[in-house]
C-alpha cells in the first residue's frame, strides 16, 4: 500500500518551504522535527552573532548540520568496521575451538 504524501509549509529565518511527509510513516524523520532543529541552531547563532543576516545563518547552519553529519557517518563506518572485525576473529575462535565433521 503506497503512503500518501502530505505537504507542510514552513517558515525558517523569512522563507517560506513546502516539505512533504508520508501519512502515517513511523520510520522517517519528520517534517516538523528537521524544522525544529534548523530553528533551534539559528537562534543559537543569532543570539551570538545578530548582526549577520538570515542567509549567512542559514549558511552556518548548513555547515554547522554537514559537518555534524560527516562526523557521525565517519564514526558509524569506523564501528561498522570494527564489528565486522571483532566478528570476523568470533567465527574463527569458534573455528579453531569447534571439532571439524566430515
Amino acid at each position: 500500500m503506497d503512503k500518501q504524501l502530505s505537504e507542510i509549509e514552513f517558515e525558517i529565518l523569512g522563507y517560506k518551504v513546502k516539505l512533504r511527509e508520508k501519512d502515517g510513516d513511523k520510520s522517517s524523520v519528520s517534517p516538523h522535527d528537521v524544522v525544529d532543529l534548523v530553528r533551534r541552531e539559528s537562534n543559537k547563532i543569532m543570539d551570538k552573532a545578530p548582526q549577520l543576516s538570515s542567509g549567512e545563518v542559514a549558511l552556518l547552519v548548513a555547515l554547522q548540520l554537514a559537518q555534524e553529519n560527516l562526523e557521525i557517518s565517519k564514526s558509524y563506518k569506523e564501528e561498522l568496521d570494527n564489528l565486522k572485525e571483532k566478528a570476523g576473529e568470533a567465527l574463527n575462535l569458534i573455528e579453531d575451538v569447534s571439532p571439524t565433521t566430515m
